[in-house]
């Protein structure tokens, strides 16, 4: 027996105290991985959930830092399996210098050739399919970090250099409650062969150089279309740094972010009307915010009819989904592989605006020199019938500040801006959760640099008649202003009741019933003089006749 300050412990718990905190400085990897996962010790749970290879929790450690813990299922198999599935990726490897450009279905087919060549037989189907996605997995995939990709509430990745003694940190949405970024440190640590394995994978299949000449690595993973950024020496002394950035499986719309929590009811409903009107519209916020979100929501709610195009160095844009709900959408890339300067190309895509028929230009991200050529063809009416796009920027005022004095686009060019959204990243009351919240939405005023409140998170502007924005739109559809905020109404009541139905239907946030929405209000406003009451009403049951729902 032992006595400590008068308390009488058994050698058997000082024993599993012991045994306690030695298993908290462990790490553990199979033969197969490159990847460590550490034992974090105890912690306090704060969510815990599964993703398609594993398992995952959401801690609070003793320390007081976020752990987000992954529990990889190939890490957990039986002895035998992991030692088969080492045997599995050796005979592949062998066939290295013929497997450079094979697709993920060749290379399991080749997986369960490899089994029949070690002379496994009889194995159960879904223990098969397992190894063999594993071993192509660990083959010409990207090993661990593919389970952290398929997390649907992952959006970064980022591993510091030197690989070996950071742990890989995350950020995650959706954490205890609709509109948390929460910033973790995971329990994965990767070993310097592993990082320089990804980084070859990713050079091999974008066809990119990376050298110590050309540091730096730019391509999409082909993996949820995640986005990959690589760092090398010498720009990153200490080593290669990798991040990534994944984009949500499912298409945001307005509906979805009023459901988050990071767009209110009033302003959804504004940008709905600035959309269908043909708007010159920039969003701004802080790296982080969520500006390509909203502008791939704001995209739904342009109206069938209406050709798009979409100008960005990276696929952001919601393209493939937009063309499956029968939008008339065309995608051109700027990333300048060609040896055009990007705002070569964007002239050039102004360019083709014209013989493409009138179409919505899309601009992913608004940030230099090119913005002079889009201001340009925004005071022309090359641009199309409405042009939209990203920027930099803490509110309407530092965009004005940034367009017109650092990019040197003229106060005159800068007044072809209908309107600003400004979206914002808050810490409440200083936490280490970080939300994303609509700021305000803001109109051009008659003079340049001036700015005329139009929606904040807390609803509409009392004066919302006089804007100039809203009568332009008016006289461009024949009506007068108080009929078309009787449509701004109808809008607002049709989304609200999409994201009320949303507890039992999930799917009432789709970008289908977004279209949907959007496609009834507009055979109303045909038929003549809006009513709230009836134009919600008839939605109510043509949404609950194709839906199946009570």
């Amino acid at each position: 027996m032992i006595v400590r300050n008068g308390v009488t412990r058994s050698d058997e718990q000082v024993i599993q105290k012991l045994k306690k905190l030695m298993a908290m400085n462990t790490r553990e990897k199979p033969s197969f991985s490159d990847a460590w996962l550490l034992n974090s010790g105890p912690g306090e749970e704060i969510e815990s959930y599964n993703i398609p290879n594993g398992e995952v929790s959401i801690r609070r450690s003793l320390d007081g830092q976020i752990d987000y813990i992954l529990k990889p299922n190939e890490y957990r198999l039986p002895p035998d399996e992991a030692s088969l599935l080492l045997r599995m990726i050796r005979s592949l490897h062998k066939e290295a210098p013929s497997l450079e450009h094979v697709d993920r279905g060749y290379m399991r087919e080749r997986s369960r050739s490899s089994l029949i060549q070690i002379g496994v037989k009889d194995m159960p189907i879904d223990r098969e399919d397992a190894l063999c996605e594993f071993a192509v997995r660990y083959t010409i995939g990207y090993g661990l970090l593919e389970a952290l990709i398929e997390d649907p509430h992952i959006e970064d990745v980022f591993v510091d250099a030197p690989c070996y003694n950071n742990r890989i940190h995350v950020t995650v949405n959706g954490i205890s409650g609709f509109n948390s970024v929460v910033r973790c440190r995971s329990n994965i640590l990767l070993e310097e062969v592993e990082m320089e394995y990804i980084v070859s994978r990713l050079r091999r299949n974008s066809g990119l150089p990376f050298s110590e000449a050309q540091p730096i690595l730019e391509c999409e993973m082909g993996l949820q279309a995640t986005r990959a950024t690589v760092v090398g020496r010498p720009l990153s002394p200490a080593g290669v740094s990798l991040s990534l950035r994944r984009h949500s499986s499912q298409p945001w719309t307005l509906t979805r972010m009023i459901r988050n929590g990071s767009l209110d009811l009033d302003t959804a409903a504004m940008l709905s009307l600035l959309v269908d009107g043909r708007s010159t519209m920039l969003i701004c916020g802080p790296r982080g915010a969520g500006k390509s979100s909203l502008l791939s929501a704001c995209l739904f709610e342009f109206p069938l009819s209406q050709r798009i195009l979409t100008l960005d160095d990276t696929p952001e844009l919601p393209v493939a989904a937009m063309q499956s709900q029968g939008y008339k959408v065309q995608s051109m890339v700027t990333d300048g592989r060609n040896g055009e300067s990007i705002k070569d190309r964007t002239k050039e895509i102004l360019r083709l605006s014209l013989r493409m028929g009138e179409s919505a230009l899309i601009v992913g991200e608004v940030r230099g020199e090119e913005v002079s050529s889009l201001y340009e063809g925004m005071r022309t009416g090359r641009a199309g019938s409405a042009v939209m796009g990203t920027i930099h920027g803490e509110s309407a005022t530092s965009v004005y500040e940034r367009v017109v004095h650092d990019i040197g686009v003229s106060p005159e060019a800068f007044m072809a801006t209908d309107v600003i959204m400004t979206i914002a990243l808050t810490r409440p009351r200083g936490s280490q959760n970080t939300q994303r919240s609509g700021r305000e939405l803001v109109e051009t005023g008659p003079s340049a640099g001036e700015f005329r409140t139009l929606s904040t998170f807390s609803g509409w502007e009392k004066d919302l008649l006089e804007s100039r924005t809203f009568k332009r739109i008016a006289s461009s559809w024949s009506i007068d202003t108080s009929e078309l905020m009787v449509n701004l109404i109808c809008r607002r009541d049709l989304k609200k009741f999409l994201v009320d139905v949303s507890d039992v239907y999930k799917e009432a946030l789709s970008a289908e019933w977004t279209r949907r929405a959007n496609e009834h209000l507009a055979a109303c406003m045909v038929s003549g003089p809006l009513d709230p009451s009836e134009v919600l009403e008839s939605f109510k049951q043509r949404f609950y006749r194709r839906s199946g729902i009570e």
